[in-house]
């Protein structure tokens, strides 16, 4: 007779001989799923039990992969050898699992005992080097800081940058950021221009504004530049001069070329106001060009030094 197993619906081909009662309890050998097959050639009994049949609890949930829910409706024991059939197919499903769970729990410790095995020898070869690589940045330390303490007592200034490179190239400082040069500290602001009558030298033109100090310190010593350009920015002059020096619109009318130049050149300033201007301080400057020719349309002013205090 040909058979069927209910969960997958592969055929199979029973011998007869094998069926015997109502049924037996037939377990596939693709799926291993386990159900109950009825014996087809067996006649249907005419008197029925007036009772209906109870059916057993279900039993536990089966592993993942055994769906054993849907054939819960098959689950009546219609004779003793039916009964004996199922208690008999359920045990070998019980101890098949069993195997199946302990080849699989024998596995993954022996795995993992081949690993460990593979991983010592690894393991001290990395003590060791990492030993050895410690050893050596030690040494290395102390080399350097031993040559960095006697360049430092003969020449203070390179040791120290010296002993800031050793402790950025070991990782204990972090590698110290550009710093902005000192002239670009300095805004140049309100910045006008205007022409003064000479008597000597006749027209003249005068450039003025204010210098602030935008860094959290301390500078001196501000020059400041300024150009007198054409309609096609091509320079037309160019003169220098120090902040804080300014001269009266009288002196600017009286003196000569020599005289204007020589106030404007002082480093200190008026009353030395260019020796220490304190963050957010201002400065007034002015730049003169005693020559100024026809045709001026623009004029730029542009801080070319400064310097900084090392002390408030």
């Amino acid at each position: 007779m040909i058979i069927q197993c209910r969960q997958c619906r592969t055929k199979f081909r029973f011998d007869d001989n094998l069926m015997h009662g109502t049924g037996v309890w037939l377990r596939c050998s693709r799926c291993g799923h386990v159900y109950f097959q009825e014996n087809a050639l067996m006649k249907p009994e005419k008197d029925l039990p007036s009772e209906p049949v109870k059916p057993v609890e279900e039993s536990k949930p089966a592993p993942k992969g055994d769906d054993l829910s849907t054939e819960s409706q098959h689950f009546v024991y219609r004779d003793a050898n039916g009964l004996h059939s199922l208690d008999k197919a359920m045990r070998t499903k019980k101890d098949l699992d069993e195997e199946i769970n302990l080849n699989i729990e024998k596995r993954p410790e022996e795995s993992i005992s081949i690993k460990k095995e593979e991983v010592g020898p690894r393991e001290v070869l990395s003590s060791t080097s990492s030993g050895k690589n410690w050893k050596l940045a030690v040494g290395s330390i102390f080399v350097i800081l031993i040559i960095s303490a006697a360049i430092f007592f003969v020449f203070p200034q390179s040791g120290e940058q010296i002993i800031n490179n050793a402790l950025v190239y070991i990782g204990l400082a972090e590698p110290a950021r550009p710093e902005i040069a000192v002239p670009q500290m300095v805004r140049l602001q309100d910045v006008r221009h205007r022409v003064v009558n000479n008597y000597i030298l006749g027209p003249i033109g005068v450039v003025e504004g204010t210098a602030v100090n935008r860094a959290e310190y301390p500078i001196s010593r501000i020059l400041i530049k300024g150009d007198i350009l054409d309609a096609y920015s091509v320079v037309l002059g160019e003169h220098t001069s120090y902040a804080g020096n300014i001269i009266t619109d009288e002196e600017l009318t009286n003196l000569s070329e020599e005289e204007i130049l020589l106030k404007l050149s002082r480093q200190e300033g008026l009353n030395n106001s260019n020796d220490k201007i304190m963050p957010n301080g201002q400065i007034p400057f002015m730049v003169v060009f005693t020559h100024e020719p026809a045709g001026v349309i623009k004029t730029t002013v542009v801080t070319v030094g400064a310097e900084r205090l090392l002390s408030e």
